[in-house]
């Protein structure tokens, strides 16, 4: 999907918002710029990329969008924070717009220069509004924006190193008896920290109860770091 807008002063603003998005789920995107068409036409999605680089490389010896739309989890297995700067060196203000609770990520992508975080199932209209604010230098007032800006750089100081480790090898697909061995505890032990921490994430209303819900949360917390998804065309996507 590409395309271009001319600037007119046809408009209240007296400018066309020149919008780009680094996504990797096409029919979202399309249903996106028809619902943008629809609701403000002075908003233009112009492009959009499954990758930064792609992005940039499709817009390359043009002007920069005015804001970019970029999700936190690519097939590159790219990072935020690499993405954002990227995107920001290149002259285009940036709005995370993603899927879940992804706190840590959020967050490392609004250190890098990102001015807020909306989920995709947000009402276009609430779109639409964070890009212009975004546009004019804002940063966007939304729940995802100020959960991410809650996270500390301990992204698990509720845990204590033990807990972190049981979670780390439990969550990344070890079975409970095989984590005791590991630290060398009993195999009660390790089922005595799993409860501790499923207990301390429902704590924090982050509910944890099954192995797949633990790993979702050691990945937002950065104790394990995301399975790169694979590449187009080697297996059906997801």
């Amino acid at each position: 999907m590409a395309g271009s807008t001319d600037d007119t002063d046809d408009t209240a603003s007296g400018r066309t918002l020149r919008v780009a998005a680094v996504d990797d789920h096409p029919a979202l995107l399309a249903g996106l710029q028809l619902e943008l068409a629809r609701l403000d036409e002075r908003v233009a999605l112009v492009a959009s990329a499954p990758t930064v680089p792609e992005l940039l490389s499709a817009l390359s010896g043009t002007a920069a969008p005015d804001v970019v739309l970029l999700d936190l989890r690519l097939g590159d297995g790219s990072r935020p924070a690499g993405n954002v700067a990227a995107l920001c060196a290149a002259g285009s203000r940036v709005l995370v717009y993603t899927e879940g609770r992804l706190h840590a990520e959020a967050l490392e992508a609004m250190q890098a220069g990102a001015q807020g975080v909306l989920l995709k199932d947000r009402p276009v209209a609430t779109v639409a509004e964070a890009l212009w604010a975004v546009s004019e230098g804002d940063t966007v007032s939304s729940a995802e924006t100020a959960a991410a800006l809650q996270v500390d750089e301990s992204l698990t100081s509720h845990l204590s190193p033990q807990e972190r480790r049981v979670l780390e090898l439990y969550a990344g697909g070890m079975p409970a008896r095989s984590v005791a061995l590991r630290l060398g505890v009993t195999p009660e032990t390790a089922k005595s920290y799993l409860k501790r921490i499923r207990a301390k994430y429902a704590a924090v209303d982050r509910p944890a109860y099954t192995r797949m819900e633990l790993y979702r949360r050691a990945v937002e917390d950065g104790v394990l770091a995301p399975v790169p998804l694979p590449a187009p065309g080697s297996r059906a996507d997801g």
